[in-house]
């Protein structure tokens, strides 16, 4: 029971780190307007990106990308590819940000809107680093049960 709880504290946590870095990517609560045009310079301060139309396709949908899989991680069925494309998406983040500061880029992640002016590049790397840690549990745990499930349905059909 208490391993139950918290998983759903950690997907929980997890969520609200994804959704809050989507929404604020969407939206500059702070100013009521639109925070696309800031996440595609944010983007761009990465100079890994060649092409501007790229650019802004990404700053367009990749924040709805994070906003809709926070939603999935509380949905049965859609878990595990939630915690799929974190995973994935955390790692591109941890490349990015280790380019960036390999190159001496002198710029802010731009995960949580504008108003992130960090350039501390091993607290990032590190906060990054224990996202993808928890989302390894949760991967993990998910494997487990869907193993689990696959296993007890054969099982009942022989």
């Amino acid at each position: 029971m208490a391993g139950k709880v918290i998983l759903l504290a950690l997907r929980a946590a997890l969520a609200w780190i994804f959704l809050k870095a989507g929404m604020l990517k969407i939206w500059d609560f702070a100013h009521w307007r639109s925070a696309t045009p800031d996440f595609t310079l944010a983007i761009q301060h990465y100079q890994i990106v060649p092409w501007p139309d790229l650019t802004m396709l990404l700053a367009v949908y990749l924040p709805w990308l994070e906003v809709i899989t926070a939603l999935a991680l509380f949905t049965r069925r859609l878990r595990l590819g939630a915690i799929t494309l974190f995973s994935g998406l955390t790692i591109v983040f941890l490349g990015a940000l280790g380019s960036a500061w390999h190159r001496g880029l002198d710029i802010s992640c731009g995960c949580f809107g504008k108003d992130e002016v960090s350039t501390d590049f091993p607290a990032m790397l590190t906060r990054d680093l224990c996202i993808l840690a928890s989302l390894t549990v949760l991967l993990a745990v998910e494997w487990r049960r869907l193993r689990r499930a696959s296993a007890s349905s054969q099982g009942v059909t022989q």
